[in-house]
């Protein structure tokens, strides 16, 4: 198997190459109840499983003057389950879960791997999944945990896609007009941003909550909106709670916020393929809308036109632009001080465990990069919907952002099926 990365996936290379310091790994720590395993048990189940995923043999190598991916001759996939042990009065769970996040994996082997954290708890340990973004995107990587973790029967890797012989050149097989409008859409509008007095410092932490997926569906259906749109505006409701009123200049008011929004556009026979199928759009969350069942509507007609096929379409035609293009765009987003990439809701479905052990949360994982001082990423799994926010410790002592997005969710429950104000206490995962 040998196949060219596409230019997203060599965007991600080439960023970490040029960039020191930034490690575009995404991931998911994965919660289990139990006494921790010896290492060997986690090894044999992964080896078990690999063929379920068979692109997680694949590395980034050089075929003559080209990236290629291949096959790794070599590959071993006990040599990617790795073993951190907590010693009493050491380190703590977050902290070891910080060190990770920047840890970069070998070159030249297939780059993820599975740690399996213990020693904090004896009711309880941690498998943290990490894989590079060049390799998969959040679609790839939620495939690639449930054919390790999952508890349910293996899907079946469908036909690699292949290109077809005698492309048009990029310029004439793409909606080129529809992309520079899309562009133009995405850059209207000077966007808030704000000032702090502190210097970002390029290391991240976790942080997380949990909310039932219940509140979400319900209050979706209530004001006409998605879950995910209901995650968008409780984040604004959140970020709002959360900047300082000083940390926003006079000229920056009446600015709105914008995210921007990863969209998946991995088709179904491309569930095993690897590198990325994904994009993103810019949704402005109306920030400043004083009412939070108004702004949900707000975001909702602000990602309904985002979701139709036409951008799609555009979308997935972004994929054949030149790669010196998409990654001028990549550079593009990095200025922009304050950038707020999310991964949208995501959903891990079925249940995940290892051995007869339980995998009870799932807390996924994002990257900083350029002036951006945290990510967010939304995970649905055993009837909870995790918010967690990979943020730079420049911010450690501002507020528990996670736990405002939380309460904005609650108060929208609240507000709009509930028909009260009253709150109620839900536990929140660790890192």
């Amino acid at each position: 198997m040998m196949q060219r990365p596409n230019p997203v996936d060599g965007c991600f290379l080439r960023y970490e190459r040029e960039h020191q310091g930034i490690r575009p790994y995404i991931g998911v720590v994965l919660h289990a109840s139990g006494s921790a395993p010896n290492l060997s048990v986690v090894r044999e189940q992964v080896a078990d499983r690999i063929e379920r995923m068979p692109t997680l043999s694949c590395k980034v190598t050089r075929q003559g003057r080209r990236t290629a991916w291949v096959a790794d001759p070599g590959f071993d996939p006990h040599d990617h389950v790795h073993e951190i042990r907590i010693p009493e009065g050491g380190a703590t769970l977050d902290t070891t879960v910080a060190a990770l996040l920047g840890l970069p994996l070998p070159a030249d082997a297939p780059r993820w791997g599975v740690w399996l954290i213990h020693g904090y708890s004896d009711r309880e340990y941690v498998l943290f999944y990490r894989a590079h973004h060049a390799a998969q995107d959040g679609q790839a990587l939620l495939d690639a945990v449930t054919a390790l973790f999952g508890t349910g029967p293996p899907l079946s890797p469908r036909p690699a896609v292949t290109a077809r012989a005698g492309r048009r050149p990029w310029r004439r097989r793409i909606p080129v007009r529809a992309i520079a409008r899309t562009l133009a859409d995405a850059a209207q509008g000077p966007a808030l941003s704000w000032s702090t007095q502190d210097t970002l410092t390029g290391g991240a932490r976790l942080v997380s909550a949990a909310v039932p997926v219940s509140w979400l569906r319900q209050t979706g259906r209530a004001l006409g909106a998605s879950p995910n749109d209901v995650c968008l505006a409780a984040l604004a409701q959140a970020l709002r709670a959360w900047v300082p009123a000083g940390w926003i200049t006079a000229d920056h008011r009446g600015r709105d916020l914008q995210v921007s929004l990863a969209v998946s556009l991995r088709e179904p026979q491309e569930r095993f393929a690897v590198g990325n199928r994904v994009s993103a759009v810019r949704i402005p969350l109306s920030f400043w809308e004083d009412s939070p069942t108004a702004r949900v509507a707000a975001v909702a007609r602000a990602t309904g036109r985002a979701r139709g096929e036409d951008m799609r379409r555009v979308l997935r035609a972004q994929l054949s632009l030149p790669e010196s293009v998409v990654y001028r765009l990549l550079l593009q987003g990095d200025r922009m001080r304050n950038g707020l990439d999310t991964s949208g809701l995501m959903q891990l479905r079925g249940r995940l465990a290892l051995g007869q052990d339980p995998i009870e949360t799932a807390v996924p994982t994002l990257f900083l990069h350029g002036d951006h001082p945290f990510a967010v990423a939304f995970l649905t799994y055993a009837g909870q919907v995790v918010v967690s926010f990979t943020i730079d410790r420049a911010f450690e002592d501002v507020g528990d952002l996670a736990g405002l997005w939380a309460g904005a969710v609650e108060r929208l429950w609240h507000e709009s099926v509930v028909g009260s104000d009253e709150p109620t206490r839900v536990s929140a995962p660790s890192s």
